[in-house]
């Protein structure tokens, strides 16, 4: 078959639109460092209104709650009358009606109109109640499946050193299943298919008759159907430059249409069929509503918090904590237990962007600059272990090797429903080769990143990063750190207190004017958020006194926030081990003084930032470009895997299998799940997450918030295109940015 042309669409043109429908697709990371990611990432170059009415079209879900959601809220009266005329205001620019919340419990009831692009499996389920799209998914996700596995399969799919499409192009070619299923001539179609997969899109954008103004809105709706497998395409390509998997898979799924075309009289590529609206002006307005009301509110508790924190003689404990909300309620348990007690937040890896165990140890949006090792000695059964493995992989052997072994297995179930052993706590050495002019600067830009003064620092420091600790639970990094690329914050703490404490860089510091002193102790420890413990590591650099007293306050903290979490982390059994970050909803970046005597419900992100105490505004770029990013991210994966748990999240967690030891499938079968399960977010009759974008709330002046702004084009785009809302606070004074560079007063109370 040779290779031929789209009427009307050039090569340019098929090349633009390919890309247009790529870049739309999120990134998915695996499950060994499940990092949470903004499902629409490669939207946000549209406003939330336009991506949402993009996902009607080409998605074919929606991007917010069901209309009686909303109307419970108002019932309950988490929505407020004022803040629904508000919303209608911004969404219309027209005078709210007289009564809003009866114009908008009438208008939620009233359905709108969207049309969407259909694929050729859409439109022939939709027509004959066939189940076309579920076989393709199926059939795309066994070769995936195959495909990408390393290690959980012993049975190795061939050809696997060649590209994803030519090694599925080999297998499909002799592959009879799509035969028997009713698709008569497939294995002819792959055999004729060009080696390259671009000549391979545009052959069958052809055989489709794809129109010009479609082509990229009916490319992007293809990957939408198989969205968790495009998505993993789209990581593994940020991993590997020049893999181009997802014009891969995008072949690879045309391939399918082609052939679907035989039995689909009737269908034009394309064309756009009408349903039911997700994204409604009334849903819409009582999202923005719904926003509106818990940002007043949170404003009214913040403008009336004291304006500079109390001082004692000197601080006899700071404590720098991630700024993960799990955190919020543990720092105000700790600064409770004596006078003199500070917490502080910050993102979680401490500045330190590090390397290890082949891991990134920072968030995504950074690349890691240092490689920190851990001293493992030699076993001399490593061969045996591995030679077990491969016993248990087998397939004549896996059986009788349970069997065998079922004694062994027996001792190792009962340690870890006893207890113990423990995944957390851990001993070992840490290595790196860093120069010192490197590790003085690293500890320098942290002091003053963590506002950290050398002259107000006390006796002991803690520096405690955070992680989960679950049995059974494929998604267990989810709960640890963002911060820390789905992570442990462990290696970061142990390595910024070590550098901290380390005489050479303090003496290189001093020549710095940068002081520390001489009684000051650095020590790491690590929050373990399923059970409020903290540990400490390393604790030989504290005297007997200090240590007993640091754990007592840590242990007493642990108390008031409860220990329910033991049995959690330990019950294989359960679905529910910790609530992760769910209530999420607001990021505030202020002087601990704007936050101390408030109880915010683990609902906030807390960054600490002085603006006074930075006068070139790199703290304030530092914290808009990074934290906030990596907080939109966890606050719209949450918000994403609430709304639409069936395109943007994992489904129910009873069900799930682990495909290939880097992702999710519900059932047997089926694409490659992305997002959160509904356990993370339901507790079986009630949402424990309230969907709500991410409120940012930050104490600096607005001119220096706008030049950030200026000069970060995508951080302005999340702003602008109503992805987070900002808020700027300034005394007593609130404002909200608003598009085109404006600051709206914002009444508070």
């Amino acid at each position: 078959m040779p290779v031929q042309s789209v009427p009307g669409l050039s090569n340019e043109a098929i090349a633009t639109a390919i890309e247009a429908a790529c870049k739309r697709i999120p990134p998915l990371w695996p499950l060994q460092n499940f990092v949470a990611v903004n499902p629409f990432l490669g939207l946000t170059d549209r406003t939330f209104p336009q991506a949402a009415r993009l996902m009607d079209t080409v998605g074919h879900g929606t991007m917010l709650m069901a209309p009686e959601y909303y109307g419970r809220q108002c019932q309950a009266g988490r929505i407020a009358e004022a803040q629904i005329a508000a919303a209608y205001t911004d969404c219309t620019g027209l005078p709210a009606p007289l009564h809003a919340a009866s114009w908008l419990e009438a208008e939620l009831a009233r359905n709108e109109q969207a049309l969407r692009i259909q694929t050729v499996a859409d439109w022939l389920d939709h027509v004959r109640g066939t189940n076309w799209a579920g076989f393709v998914t199926d059939e795309i996700s066994k070769w995936c499946s195959s495909y990408f596995d390393r290690t959980q399969s012993r049975w190795a799919m061939p050809r696997r050193d060649e590209s994803l499409y030519r090694a599925w192009k080999h297998a499909a070619s002799i592959d009879l299943n799509p035969e028997v299923y009713g698709l008569r001539g497939f294995r002819m179609l792959v055999r004729a298919l060009p080696e390259c997969e671009e000549a391979a899109i545009a052959q069958l954008l052809f055989l489709l008759d794809v129109p010009v103004a479609d082509a990229g809105d009916f490319l992007h709706r293809q990957l939408m159907s198989i969205f968790g497998w495009s998505a993993w395409s789209v990581y593994r390509e940020r991993q590997t430059a020049g893999e181009n998997l997802t014009r891969q898979l995008l072949a690879i799924r045309l391939a399918y249409e082609a052939a679907l075309l035989a039995i689909a009289d009737g269908y034009h590529a394309g064309r756009r069929s009408s349903a039911p609206a997700f994204f409604t002006t009334a849903g819409y307005v009582a999202q923005l509503a719904a926003e509106g009301t818990f940002r007043s509110a949170l404003a009214a508790k913040l403008a009336t918090a004291p304006a500079e924190q109390q001082s004692v003689a000197r601080t006899r404990l700071q404590a720098v904590f991630c700024i993960d909300v799990r955190s919020e309620g543990y720092r105000r348990a700790l600064e409770a237990q004596a006078d003199g007690i500070e917490t502080i937040g910050f993102a979680g890896f401490f500045g330190m962007a590090l390397e290890f165990q082949d891991s990134a140890r920072c968030p995504v949006l950074i690349s890691p600059r240092y490689q920190v090792k851990s001293e493992k000695p030699e076993s001399g059964m490593n061969w045996l272990s591995g030679a077990w493995s491969n016993l248990r992989g087998s397939a004549s052997a896996c059986f009788p090797s349970v069997e065998t072994g079922g004694l062994w297995y027996g001792w190792a179930i009962a340690k870890r429903l006893l207890g113990w052993s423990d995944k957390v706590v851990g001993s070992l050495e840490l290595k790196w080769q860093i120069p010192l002019e490197s590790r003085v600067q690293l500890v320098a830009d942290a002091l003053r990143n963590m506002s950290l003064a050398p002259h107000k620092l006390a006796p002991v420091v803690l520096i405690c990063g955070h992680g989960s600790s679950t049995e059974n639970n494929p998604y267990g990094s989810s709960l640890d750190c963002g911060a820390c690329g789905g992570h442990k914050g462990d290696v970061n703490a142990r390595f910024a207190a070590a550098l901290m404490n380390d005489p050479e860089v303090r003496e290189e510091l001093k020549r710095r004017n940068i002081a520390i002193p001489a009684d000051t102790v650095f020590i790491a420890g690590l929050h373990i958020t399923t059970t409020h413990e903290v540990v400490l590591y390393d604790t030989e650099v504290l005297a007997p006194a200090q240590l007993g007293e640091l754990q007592s306050w840590l242990r007493n903290a642990s108390q008031m926030q409860g220990r329910e979490g033991v049995r959690r982390s330990r019950d294989w059994s359960e679905v529910r081990p910790e609530w992760g970050l769910a209530g999420n909803a607001a990021f505030i970046a202020a002087p601990r003084s704007r936050t101390q005597s408030l109880d915010l419900g683990g609902r906030a992100f807390l960054h600490d930032y002085d603006s006074a105490a930075d006068p070139d505004g790199s703290v304030l770029s530092l914290i808009l470009t990074a934290p906030v990013v990596v907080a939109s991210w966890i606050n719209l994966q949450y918000f994403g895997s609430t709304v639409n748990n069936e395109l943007f999240g994992s489904g129910n967690k009873v069900l799930h299998n682990v495909v290939g030891t880097f992702g999710i499938w519900e059932g047997n079968a089926g694409d490659l799940r992305t997002g959160l399960p509904m356990q993370s977010l339901h507790d079986g009759e009630n949402w424990v997450h309230e969907p709500l974008r991410l409120q940012v709330f930050v104490e600096a002046p607005r001119a220096r918030i706008d030049d950030v702004l200026a000069a970060h084009p995508q951080v302005k785009q999340l702003v602008e295109n109503a992805w987070i809302h900002l808020i700027a606070m300034e005394g007593t004074a609130f404002h909200k940015r608003k598009p085109a560079g404006l600051w709206e007063p914002m009444p508070v109370g």
